[in-house]
C-alpha cells in the first residue's frame, strides 16, 4: 500500500502492472469467504479484493499461476472473481483511487487514478461488486471499453468509467475516449 495509507472497505484500489504500463482496479472488500476446493469448506480471507479480470485475444488467462493457497484463486477463473489483496496486487505497490476531486486536479493527475464522480457509501459499493461476482455479469472483457476499472467505477459510482486508457490526460483525454466509444459502439453494438 502506498505510505500512510489503510485499506478500508469499499476502497477503490489499484496497483501498475508491468512497469507502469497499465493499472489493475478492483474493490477492496475486507474478509471474505471463499470454498476451498479440496474440503469443500468455506474458509475466511482477511484482506479480499472483487475485480474483472480480461483474457488475451484467444480467450485464455493472459499469465499461469498455480492455484492461490490463501484463496483458492487459480488464473483460468476470468471475468469477475474474488480473490486475496496479494493474488490481486501481485507484489506491486497499492493506491486508492481518489473521488470528488476538483476538475483541475483531474486535469492534471496521472490518468486512471481518480474521477470527479463522486463514490456512493461503502455498503453500497460492496454490495455492487458482489452482486457482480455472484451473477458474473459485467459483460465481455475489452481493453478499451470494458476493463476492470470500468467495473471498479461503475461499483463506486453506479456509472462504469475508465480514465487510464484516454487518449492525452485529464479532461481532453476524458472527451476524446467518450467520442470514440460512443463511435465505436455505434459501429459495432446496436
Amino acid at each position: 500500500m502506498a505510505t500512510g495509507q489503510v485499506l478500508k472497505p469499499g476502497d477503490h484500489i489499484y496497483s501498475k502492472c508491468f512497469g507502469g504500463l497499465y493499472d489493475h482496479h478492483g474493490i477492496y472488500v475486507g474478509k471474505a469467504k471463499v470454498k476451498n476446493p479440496r474440503t469443500g469448506k468455506e474458509e475466511q480471507i482477511e484482506n479480499a479484493v472483487i475485480h474483472f479480470l480480461g483474457q488475451d485475444k484467444n480467450g485464455k488467462a493472459k499469465t499461469y499461476r498455480p492455484q492461490c493457497p490463501k484463496c483458492f484463486h487459480e488464473s483460468h477463473e476470468l471475468g469477475v472473481v474474488l480473490t486475496c489483496l496479494d493474488c490481486f496486487y501481485d507484489g506491486n505497490t497499492i493506491y486508492r483511487y481518489e473521488y470528488e476531486v476538483s476538475l483541475l486536479s483531474f486535469t492534471f493527475k496521472s490518468s486512471g487514478s481518480c474521477s470527479t464522480f463522486t463514490s456512493s457509501e461503502p455498503d453500497v459499493v460492496i454490495k455492487r461488486a458482489y452482486s457482480f461476482l455472484h451473477k458474473n455479469n459485467f459483460g465481455e472483457y475489452s481493453f478499451f471499453f470494458n476493463n476492470c476499472e470500468h467495473f471498479a467505477t461503475k461499483c463506486k459510482t453506479g456509472t462504469a468509467l475508465c480514465n487510464q486508457i484516454l487518449f492525452g490526460t485529464g479532461v481532453p483525454g476524458a472527451i476524446a475516449y467518450n467520442v470514440a466509444r460512443g463511435f465505436t459502439k455505434g459501429l459495432f453494438w446496436s
